[in-house]
């Protein structure tokens, strides 16, 4: 199974979608009871979740993403920037930080991008564990029925091709 086939697989969808869900409501939940203020891990434990979730749709947008050597990398990188970009919004928006020091900002923003990236990258390794699990059964299936109806350019079959009149 190829990254794109798996993005297009029905299940997944409805899994990040209810894992968006869930993360949405952590994160409103935490806002409306304050439990953001009264838990200091909550933070933590949304911005992990969240980036899994955020790496979710960006497999399910752009599969090739996750496709390469330098995949993690890549990955990694544009959960940083989304992170980032949620923190310029946090800073801007929010009146919860009202009375922490830039210092302790800073820190708090620091460890949230690290957990975003860390939770993404928990996406990612999911994603080569559901590719790695097919089996080598599945993987010639998945081949012979590519094969099977092809033609080569002079107009013959491919050779390789499963169907009885060929073998």
């Amino acid at each position: 199974m190829s990254h794109s086939k798996l993005a297009r697989e029905p299940w997944l969808w409805a899994f990040v979608g209810v894992w968006a869900a869930v993360v949405s409501a952590l994160h409103f939940g935490g806002l409306a009871y304050n439990v953001y203020t009264r838990i200091w891990w909550w933070d933590v434990l949304t911005h992990s979740l969240s980036g899994f979730g955020v790496a979710g749709v960006l497999f399910l947008v752009f599969p090739q993403t996750f496709r390469g050597a330098r995949a993690p990398v890549v990955v990694a990188a544009a959960l940083l920037a989304i992170g980032a970009g949620f923190e310029v919004y946090e800073y801007l928006f929010k009146d919860f930080w009202w009375g922490w020091s830039m210092a302790y900002y800073a820190e708090d923003t620091a460890i949230d991008l690290v957990v975003d990236v860390v939770g993404g990258l928990g996406f990612f390794a999911f994603v080569e564990g559901i590719l790695w699990s097919r089996t080598p059964a599945d993987a010639s299936r998945d081949e012979s029925s590519r094969r099977i109806g092809h033609l080569r350019s002079d107009g013959g079959e491919q050779s390789g091709d499963d169907r009885p009149a060929n073998r």
